[in-house]
């Protein structure tokens, strides 16, 4: 693929030209924009969800310390603003963004028996406070097609942050 264009935008419209018609699955498997830092992934995410056509929704994580013995405390010692600006490449953001129609990609192993595994990709069929549902658009063809439901799960991390955190989100 070539990209005439140095920008965010341009790489966007050339991977996903005609993004703001609902694509079929087969599209969203053939196109497809990698990158190795998280802020460039949050870039482009964010500015092809505004492409995608649809309402916008925010699905907020409930973040919390870890103590040493394994017990959420200490958020008198740290406002919710910060643990909400915490990041790490196994965690999902504290603010995610999504529409219906778009494409996902799971962050955990959640069930290895339904084809519920890191890196699987995923349509957002529909979405409500505590559970995603998806059809699966990557995989081998037993998966591919099948609809799941996604939960909000806890996902702790204590490396590569300065402060062990529990967030409570969706996985995607």
């Amino acid at each position: 693929m070539i990209c005439d264009d140095n920008s965010v935008t341009g790489l966007i419209s050339s991977t996903y030209p005609h993004i703001d018609h609902h694509q079929d699955d087969q599209y969203y498997l053939d196109h497809t924009i990698l990158s190795g830092k998280n802020s460039d992934v949050e870039d482009i995410n964010s500015e092809v969800l505004q492409k995608c056509p649809g309402e916008e929704k925010i699905l907020q994580s409930a973040d919390s310390v870890i103590s040493d013995d394994g017990n959420p405390n200490g958020l008198a010692l740290y406002p919710m603003e910060y643990l909400n600006s915490l990041g790490a490449s196994s965690l999902p953001l504290a603010k995610l963004a999504l529409k219906i129609g778009v494409p996902v990609m799971l962050l955990r192993n959640l069930d290895t028996t339904k084809g519920l595994c890191n890196g699987t990709r995923m349509i957002v069929t529909h979405i409500s406070i505590r559970v995603l549902r998806c059809r699966i658009i990557s995989g081998d063809g037993k998966f591919a097609g099948s609809i799941v439901l996604i939960p909000r799960i806890n996902m702790d991390v204590s490396e590569d942050l300065p402060i062990p955190l529990c967030r409570r989100q969706f996985p995607v």
